[in-house]
């Protein structure tokens, strides 16, 4: 396992910024130097595999909070230090009462608070053995983000089952989710599963939705610096940065541009088993007598193989990229507000 002391320099930077929401990293990402970036970018992708952003969350913001006080020689407080301070101004047993009563209130505000602490891999696979209305009791009490991640290590009717009974949940007595928050924190404690890391695609994700957020000229600096080092690399994340579901987005003037350039043929593959969403803005964005080409040919095609479909995605895709890098097409940065 990866300890906090280990991590150096771009590493503990890397590190941290894995620990923040894609929008609060990309922030500061646009504030460090060009050269800086590219360290960082770098050595995030390098992460020991057994990186864990969920168990040195803790240490990592610690250390940052501590370097921005240091000025001021503040410290932050532990559980010790505040019952020393409370036994020395109120008195050991008033002090041992008043901070009861506090752990009780915020268990009581939040039952599962140990458990969100976890990562969704674990808190998964210790809900995969309960009922679906445990599950569901649970992941109501979540933060929203953490449960959608939860839900999608699910199969697909355990997920529809377990959020059609946290819309229905009717809440039980506080002293029936105490009880079950116990449970499964010994149960997700005794587990030992392999590693809770993200694999190298997931990691070119996470870059990929960072710079997303991040200005044009970053996201470009970014990703040329990374192609002089390692251009598979850099592919990947650009891969990442426009995939097929994006599509759904892009407006009509570019929609048309991007179709312009593709065969019905192609087109017709690409459509099978597609999102309504993306399929509708396609079909669209074509003109009636091709848009009955593509239907015809649509059918005749029959099933096909779903290493075809995405072939042909592919096919679009890298002409889209290709557009995005000679500048004819910029997609939308996330975080810009769309007006019309």
């Amino acid at each position: 396992m990866a300890r906090r002391k280990d991590l150096r320099g771009p590493q503990k930077v890397a590190a941290f910024l894995m620990t923040l929401d894609r929008a609060a990293a990309a922030d500061i990402l646009k504030r460090l130097g060009e050269d800086l970036v590219s360290e960082v970018v770098q050595a995030l992708l390098e992460l020991d595999p057994k990186f864990s952003p969920d168990e040195l969350r803790k240490g990592l913001h610690t250390d940052v909070a501590v370097a921005l006080h240091r000025p001021n020689n503040l410290r932050p407080g532990n559980l010790r230090d505040l019952e020393q301070l409370l036994e020395s101004s109120l008195g050991k047993d008033r002090a041992s009462s008043f901070l009861e009563h506090v752990r009780r209130r915020r268990r009581l505000e939040r039952p599962f608070a140990t458990i969100e602490a976890r990562s969704p891999d674990r808190v998964a696979a210790a809900l995969l053995e309960e009922s679906p209305a445990v599950a569901a009791l649970v992941l109501a009490h979540l933060d929203p983000a953490q449960s959608a991640a939860v839900l999608a290590c699910f199969e697909a009717e355990r997920a529809q089952d377990v959020v059609h009974r946290m819309a229905t949940l009717v809440p039980p007595s506080y002293d029936v989710l105490l009880a079950l928050a116990e449970q499964l924190e010994q149960h997700i404690a005794e587990s030992t599963p392999g590693p809770s890391t993200a694999d190298h695609a997931r990691r070119l994700r996470t870059v990929a939705e960072m710079l997303s957020f991040s200005p044009a000229e970053l996201e470009k600096g970014v990703l040329e610096s990374l192609r002089a080092t390692d251009a598979e690399v850099a592919k990947g994340i650009q891969e990442q940065m426009f995939t097929w579901d994006h599509l759904a987005d892009v407006d009509r003037r570019a929609m048309q541009k991007i179709l312009g350039a593709v065969d019905t043929r192609t087109l017709s593959l690409a459509l099978k088993a597609c999102p309504s969403e993306v399929e509708q803005n396609i079909l669209q964005n074509l003109s009636s007598r091709v848009r009955e080409m593509v239907g015809e040919e649509r059918e005749l095609a029959g099933a096909v193989p779903m290493s075809e479909v995405l072939g042909a995605r592919d096919q679009i895709l890298k002409s889209v990229r290709g557009m995005i890098e000679s500048g004819e097409f910029q997609p939308a940065k996330a975080g810009d507000d769309l007006v019309a």
